[in-house]
């Protein structure tokens, strides 16, 4: 995850009244701020002490404040690069960005077809079956997710969804060599580095099923390989989420409905 994408998750996971979902928001809106920011900057822009501001950075998964302030100094000033799923291009009229989507979306059959088939989803879902514990670790939020989770909730399975790396790391704490981690990392230069919640998950004996970049830097740390492409953002997300609504799917029609 990148700086932006950390702090809107922090924003949105806090209770309304929590003093970091208000540091998230005042950091996130006053980011043409953050070029040259420095803690004394950040706590007294939100009224807030250095420690609190310290507190957060550690929410967000960062070691060191130096690491956080250079986040968000680049995100400040190149922000043109972030959020971003669909090529940059100056001018282009909606007429346009409907025809570029749609010919994503056509993209994403050809991937699907290419990463997954019917066979290895019955092999995936009966793997699934077979674990006690079902851990979703991913930069982003997807309804398919929290569908799937309420298909093995229904099934007796004890299973987590977390997108910051902190909650990632709390979460490795109740895995067993009978667990398996569904995880991905968007692989840029903005992306923290998640080597600790690979290293621990592989310490407590738990299978990891890696998604997402064809060249990531862990895949040593994988028992399974699965959607992985460097297609564009948009038509792996697409075809990503297809793939886990159909792994629910074939789930509970596999071991619920029947």
């Amino acid at each position: 995850m990148n700086v932006l994408q950390c702090l809107t998750e922090l924003y949105n996971s806090q209770d309304i009244d929590s003093i970091y979902r208000e540091l998230a928001l005042k950091i996130l809106g006053n980011l043409d701020q953050m070029k040259r920011v420095t803690i004394y900057d950040i706590a007294e822009l939100t009224n807030s002490s250095r420690t609190t501001v310290w507190r957060l950075v550690q929410k967000l998964g960062y070691d060191s404040f130096s690491d956080f302030r250079y986040a968000l100094q680049s995100a400040s000033s190149q922000y043109v690069y972030y959020n971003r799923m669909v090529e940059q291009r100056k001018n282009v009229s909606g007429e346009k960005l409907i025809l570029d989507l749609n010919s994503q979306i056509k993209d994403v059959g050809r991937l699907l077809t290419q990463m997954i088939s019917a066979d290895e989803i019955d092999e995936l879902t009966d793997e699934i079956s077979d674990a006690s514990k079902v851990h979703f670790y991913l930069p982003f939020r997807t309804a398919f997710v929290y569908s799937f989770q309420q298909n093995l909730w229904i099934d007796g399975k004890d299973t987590e969804y977390q997108c910051l790396i902190p909650d990632m790391l709390a979460a490795t704490r109740y895995l067993n060599e009978n667990s398996i981690v569904l995880i991905s990392s968007i692989e840029r230069a903005e992306t923290q580095d998640m080597t600790r919640v690979f290293e621990t998950i592989k310490e407590k004996g738990s299978k990891i099923w890696l998604t997402g970049n064809a060249e990531s830097r862990y895949t040593d740390y994988a028992d399974r390989q699965l959607m992985v492409s460097n297609d564009r953002p948009a038509v792996w997300l697409i075809a990503f989420e297809i793939f886990l609504l159909a792994l629910s799917e074939r789930y509970r029609g596999k071991f619920i409905d029947n």
